[in-house]
């Protein structure tokens, strides 16, 4: 009876820690990363929606990341610092951005943003008639995460 109760205590405790640990990883990650704005655009007009989430292209001030041969779908690295492309981590690049090519577009994981669904209309009116860019964290290892969506600089909650 007390071995089984130790069991399901440890079931039971197993996920909540797994899952508290990846939620702090991604916090401090978050916080420690290096802050960079960058514009978006390329919005479907029929489908800016897309479920909860805001879907767009980052523009990252380099032109032809996936448009080579060279660079493996999984592994691509854009320096944002001086502007670059490569397909091994740069040594001289202060900031640099690392995803993959899937269907000639470079995808680094920021290319959505949830949207409350009480905001959802009004969000939508803003990114159709003003600049939008977003905030991002990125890490040493070169993985982004959004911080924010910014409509003409400022937060979308501020609008």
């Amino acid at each position: 009876m007390i071995q089984s109760r130790k069991g399901l205590l440890l079931a039971l405790a197993f996920p909540v820690l797994v899952l508290s640990s990846l939620t702090l990883y991604r916090m401090v990650s978050l916080q420690t990363g290096r802050e960079i704005v960058l514009p978006v655009s390329g919005y479907d007009p029929r489908d800016l929606l897309s479920g909860h989430y805001l879907t767009y292209r980052v523009d990252y001030g380099v032109e032809g990341i996936c448009n080579s041969g060279e660079h493996s779908l999984n592994s691509v690295f854009v320096c944002l610092e001086p502007k670059g492309i490569s397909t091994t981590p740069p040594e001289n690049c202060t900031v640099y951005i690392q995803g993959s090519c899937r269907s000639g577009f470079f995808e680094a994981g920021i290319e959505r943003f949830y949207v409350p669904e009480d905001q959802a209309t009004h969000l939508e009116e803003l990114i159709r008639s003003k600049a939008a860019s977003i905030r991002a964290s990125v890490g040493r290892d070169g993985r982004a995460q959004v911080k924010d969506l910014l409509i003409d600089g400022k937060s979308w909650k501020d609008q």
